[in-house]
């Protein structure tokens, strides 16, 4: 599947390539992964690779057009990995950003340590990586779920090298209103896969039905989990040690709640983009960021549930591409 994932990947790029310059109004349908084998790859450059930062071995995806471009990392949350990304990155790529998607610390092709889930240091491991693939002095970060906290534990803890940060549907830890949040049915996971060893003996062997079950229940628009994705999704979690390290993000609340606080007595300066779905974080997004930044922009996206990304993938990239400094 990740070859399949490249691929796609590669046509994807090189067909909006030729299209990125004829305005039209955007529907999903301009979104959906092309497998063209007979289209040229002349014109993109995709590295698939595993580098070592912080002790970690990090799967990532690195693409490019022709040149080097704007960089924009991408980071995905729980039930995803790099592969959310399947829609947007392209896009991107057309337009002439350079696009790197990690999978995050434990989870994925990424190597699957014991410790080291809280936000801020699973920050440091993105921050290293950019470093490494030399995408700096500064970047755009782009987090979805988990992804959304680790991004604004990087802006906050390295302003000056976050260009502009984008946060997808996910309240912060720590920050208002997280109190309320965490008691609510909508949160009842947070709660279960905080509470060590029970969830992965339940989940272990079932991920393909979870994993179903739970996109479904917090989606709006449920066609985006085909039956391939799932299985896709499936697989991942299903890898030794995957389900432990994915749960153990949720174990970090408590750390990532006093590093919020603290981070959040200074309010990021830089531009910040919230997109929630209506159908989930989305009413409250804008309001929510305010408390750390003082340059927050919020799209409430209809027709979709938590995973915009993958529900609503033309709203979602036509709002980064709007909001994201030129490509080149």
């Amino acid at each position: 599947m990740r070859n399949t994932f490249v691929s796609t990947l590669l046509a994807a790029s090189i067909v909006l390539t030729g299209a990125a310059h004829h305005a039209h109004a955007a529907t999903n349908d301009d979104y959906l992964p092309t497998t063209s084998a007979a289209i040229s790859t002349a014109t993109a450059k995709i590295v698939d690779g595993k580098v070592d930062v912080n002790g970690v071995r990090y799967h990532y995806l690195l693409a490019q057009g022709d040149k080097k471009g704007t960089p924009v990392v991408l980071l995905h949350g729980w039930g995803s990995t790099s592969y959310m990304w399947r829609y947007v990155m392209p896009q991107l790529v057309a337009r002439g950003y350079t696009v790197l998607a990690p999978d995050l610390r434990g989870l994925g092709d990424t190597s699957k340590p014991a410790t080291g889930y809280d936000k801020a240091n699973v920050a440091e491991d993105i921050r290293a990586l950019v470093a490494k693939l030399n995408l700096g002095p500064q970047v755009n970060v782009v987090g979805h779920d988990m992804g959304g906290m680790v991004a604004y534990a990087y802006a906050a803890q390295h302003p000056d090298e976050v260009r502009t940060l984008a946060i997808l549907d996910v309240p912060l830890p720590g920050i208002e209103p997280w109190d309320q949040l965490v008691q609510t049915p909508r949160t009842w996971h947070f709660r279960f896969y905080s509470v060590q060893d029970v969830p992965e003996m339940l989940i272990a062997g079932h991920e393909l039905e979870y994993l179903k079950w739970f996109h479904n229940s917090e989606a709006v628009n449920a066609r985006a989990f085909t039956n391939e994705v799932e299985e896709t999704y499936a697989r991942e979690y299903a890898m030794p040690g995957a389900l432990r390290a994915g749960f153990e993000y949720y174990r970090a609340f408590p750390q990532d709640v006093k590093a919020n606080q603290a981070f959040s007595a200074t309010k990021l300066t830089m531009p910040v983009l919230g997109i929630g779905g209506a159908g989930s974080f989305g009413p409250i997004i804008g309001d929510h960021l305010r408390h750390v930044a003082t340059n927050v922009e919020a799209i409430n996206v209809q027709g979709s549930g938590h995973w915009v990304a993958e529900e609503q993938p033309a709203v979602v990239t036509g709002a980064l591409l709007r909001f994201l400094p030129p490509g080149r």
